[in-house]
This record gives structure tokens, C-alpha cells and sequence, in this order.
């Protein structure tokens, strides 16, 4: 991961506040600077060391690459309207570590081309600098104990979009800190549909609004739950962010949701309870069973042995093949469940069938795989590549409806 040297001596307070970081395109002039440009580098997991008033005032992590973007309303108006933004967590500075504290010599050998630092061992004039690694390990060696007050550390479902985030959670019970329920039926931007006690049928809420809570938890590290700073849906956007590991909630009127830091035990601790479990192993319980299911795999499958997964196309045994709902069956009217004709479709478990679930691939409404973009170069892109553009087997006029349901609520775009 690289590291970074912001200079934010006019924009650090409102740049924190929104956590990001902003630069334009270009001047008014129309003439594009390096470091301006250098935006376009910045990638997830990235440091951002924070440089204002002749001091490092905080650390960041990058959250999320830079994305054009107009000048925020909130900075300067010096610059021209058009620029790009990326999005990080900030760690303020429990004492700002001053220029001078900052060893000449590290500075003066500094051996990236075009870095922050002049030969004098001065600042550069700029916005974004690139930082080599001789630099950056020993100033987090020295300081770094100044910026551990505030967690970087995110879970990795906080890092994603709130559309992404809401889609992960359809059809799941999430239960609001006063206790209701609360159900997403829907997930089609701008809104999500969500359905409690009060409206079985559900309500339309912005997506925004659920993004801009998540911004605020990726910026300062905690949302405070009330209608003034998170929507008038505050309680079921608090239920979201709760469903995320590593995150609390810290009772008080109005209550805060927030990232635990890291040297917090968990709740509950070893010397609260032991690892060991003593109890029964073997309990009875009452289950609701899918009544529908045996047939569905009988219509699939038949008394065949081997059959084709209707994603991918490959031949397996029937035993790694389940009957996939095309749209997830907790979201199904009862008559859609009855639909076994079309409701359902073969789908292999290396892969294909945990793909689909978690939107990572869909059919579109030619009957054609698609698939996610993802940036790492992987198994995961790799496997991906191979799926896009193949036709789906289980496609259908009959089916065309559930797939185009998944397509427009599952599908990560």
C-alpha cells in the first residue's frame, strides 16, 4: 500500500468533517498540476499523512478511490468546479507533530521524485505528494502513537456503497436499537423498500440518506442515530450500521453508533466466559422446512446423476448442484414459490451458486451472464471473466421476470 503527504492548509477542517480529500482538475486557466493528478493513484488501504497550519495534524486511511466530483460547497472557491475526490477515515492527532520535529535529514533525503519536501527539507507547494517508504516507516515509528486514539480500521462491509450494503441485507430481520423489525423487500436506487410492523408493504426510503450515515461512520468513526444528523429514518439506518462487525453502540440520549477501537476487548471477554462450552451439544428444536424443495430438485434433476449448472455450464454431480431460487425465496409471494417450473435453476457449488446469492453475477434480459467489476487482479476477477457474457441456461420467457428481479435488487453495480 503507498502513502501520501496531503498539504490542507486551507481545507484540512472541512475535509475532515466530510472525510475526504479534494482537488480539482485543473485551474482556471485550464492548466493541470502533478499533484493534482496524483488523486487518480490513490487506492483503498492507502495512508494519508495530513499536513496543515506547519504541522501533521492527523492519518487517514483511503476507503474508496477518487471519483470525479464537483467542488464541495463547503471548500474554497479558488479552483475551478470540476475535481476528483477520495474518500478516508481520519485519525486525528492527540498532539500535531510540528515541521521541526521531523528530522531535516529525513526530509532532505527524501528519494521520491517530486515528493512533498523541497531540497531544503521545506514543504512543497502542492496538494498530494507520494511518500517513500524510508520516510513513512520511520515517521509512523516515531509518531505513530500520536494517531491511535480513533480506529482506521473499518470492517470491510463499511467500505462498500450503501446500495451494495442494502443488498446484502435484503430479505434479512433487522431489529432497531427501540426493538422493532424492520425487512428490506427492495433494493432499486434511489430508495430502498423497507417493511416493519406498522407497513407489512413496506416504505420508500432514500439511499442517500443511508449513504451519507455511512459516509459520517467512514469519516469520524461514529453516527450519532437521530433525524437531525441521519434522516427521519434514523432507526432502521442505525439497524444497518449495527449489523457491521467491529461496531457498538454506546447508549445515551440520542444514542451513537461507532467503530470500536482497536485495543477494545470484545464483548463478551475470556474472563467473562469461558471458550470452553459446557453445555448440551445435541438440542431438539422445531424447524419450518421448504416443502417445495424436494420437488424443485426432482423437476431439476430428475433420476439423473449428473447435470449441468445453468450458470457457468459445466457437468457435475447432481450432489454439487443445488435448486437455486433465481429470486430469493424469502422475498417470494407464496403463487411464486408454486411457480417450480420457473422459479428455480441448477447451480454448482463451486462458485456459481454463492455468485448469484451475493450479486456478484446476474442475467441480464438477453439471457446473458453478467458480472461485477472488482479491482483486485484474482480467483475472484479471474472466475468472474470466465462467467460474463454466457448464456443461462435456465433462462426462460417464464423466468425472465425472477431474473430481472434479481438483476434490478441483487446485482452489484
Amino acid at each position: 500500500m503507498a502513502v501520501w503527504w496531503v498539504n490542507q492548509r486551507h481545507t484540512f477542517d472541512q475535509e475532515l468533517a466530510a472525510g475526504i480529500l479534494w482537488a480539482p482538475k485543473a485551474d482556471r486557466n485550464g492548466h493541470r498540476k502533478s499533484h493534482w493528478n496524483t488523486m487518480t493513484e490513490v487506492r483503498p488501504g492507502d495512508t494519508v499523512i495530513h499536513y496543515a497550519s506547519k504541522a501533521v495534524v492527523a492519518v487517514s486511511v483511503v476507503t474508496a478511490a477518487a471519483v470525479d466530483a464537483r467542488r464541495p460547497m463547503d471548500l474554497p472557491d479558488d479552483w475551478d468546479r470540476d475535481g476528483r475526490l477520495v474518500e478516508a477515515v481520519y485519525r486525528r492527532a492527540t498532539r500535531p507533530v510540528s515541521l521541526t520535529e521531523i528530522p531535516q535529514q529525513w526530509r532532505t533525503g527524501h528519494s521520491s521524485p517530486g515528493g512533498p519536501f523541497k531540497r531544503d527539507g521545506g514543504v512543497n507547494q502542492g496538494y498530494l505528494f507520494r511518500v517513500d517508504d524510508d520516510f513513512s516507516d520511520r515517521f509512523m515509528h516515531q509518531f505513530g502513537d500520536r494517531f491511535a486514539g480513533v480506529s482506521a480500521a473499518l470492517p470491510a462491509e463499511a467500505n462498500e456503497s450503501a446500495t451494495n450494503v442494502l443488498r446484502r441485507l435484503l430479505g434479512e430481520e433487522l431489529t432497531t436499537i427501540s426493538g422493532q423489525r424492520n425487512r428490506i423487500l427492495e433494493v432499486q436506487p434511489p430508495n430502498v423498500r423497507v417493511a416493519t410492523s406498522r407497513s407489512p408493504e413496506g416504505k420508500l426510503i432514500p439511499i442517500a440518506d443511508v449513504e451519507a450515515a455511512l459516509a459520517r461512520l467512514q469519516s469520524r468513526g461514529s453516527v450519532t442515530i437521530h433525524p437531525d444528523e441521519v434522516g427521519y429514518r434514523s432507526a432502521f439506518i442505525g439497524s444497518v450500521l449495527l449489523t457491521f462487525p467491529g461496531v457498538e453502540l454506546r447508549e445515551g440520549t440520542p444514542p451513537v453508533i461507532a467503530v470500536r477501537p482497536p485495543d477494545a476487548p470484545d464483548t463478551p471477554t475470556q474472563d467473562q466466559e469461558s471458550l470452553s462450552y459446557e453445555g448440551e451439544l445435541d438440542r431438539p428444536v422445531t424447524a419450518a422446512q421448504r416443502g417445495e424443495q424436494a420437488r424443485l430438485r426432482r423437476r431439476l434433476f430428475g433420476s439423473d446423476t449428473v447435470a449441468v449448472c445453468a450458470l457457468c455450464g459445466d457437468t457435475f454431480p447432481v450432489r454439487f448442484l443445488v435448486a437455486a431460487h433465481i429470486k430469493m425465496r424469502s422475498l417470494c409471494t407464496d403463487e411464486e414459490r408454486r411457480d417450480l417450473a420457473h422459479i428455480a435453476m441448477p447451480a454448482c457449488h463451486f462458485g456459481c451458486d454463492a455468485l448469484y446469492e451475493t450479486g456478484y453475477i446476474s442475467v441480464d434480459q438477453d439471457g446473458k451472464v453478467v458480472a461485477a467489476a472488482v479491482e483486485n487482479e484474482d480467483f475472484l476477477s479471474a472466475r468472474l471473466l470466465y462467467l460474463a457474457g454466457r448464456a443461462c441456461l435456465s433462462f426462460t420467457e417464464g423466468s425472465r421476470r425472477y431474473f430481472a428481479w434479481h438483476y434490478d435488487n441483487r446485482f452489484r453495480r
